[in-house]
């Protein structure tokens, strides 16, 4: 995991990347943290602090990387037919109706 995650920080230079490894001294920040399982981690934004977390594995970290790349970029892919608008859609009736 260690390679993977060097190369993406090597990647985004503009990106703060902390390892933080398990010692006795640190056991408890891990467990204030809430980290179930190493290796983990977090993404952590200006705006909105802690935003994501998961473990991460050699099968995951692509979905991770995708995840981190996604907040810096501040977009994300949405796939046809997966979303739905949480909006009400309303008839041309209703709107006119609504109009004072």
């Amino acid at each position: 995991m260690r390679p993977l995650f060097y190369r993406l920080a090597n990647q985004l230079p503009n990106t703060l990347f902390v390892e933080v490894p398990v010692t006795e001294s640190n056991a408890n920040l891990h467990q204030g943290l809430g980290v179930p399982s190493l290796p983990f981690g977090h993404i952590y934004t200006p705006e909105g602090g802690l935003v994501e977390e998961s473990r991460i594995s050699r099968r995951k970290f692509s979905t991770f990387t995708l995840k981190l790349k996604s907040y810096l970029s501040r977009s994300c892919e949405l796939v046809d037919g997966e979303v739905s608008s949480p909006y009400t859609t309303l008839k041309k009736d209703d709107v006119a109706s609504s109009v004072v």
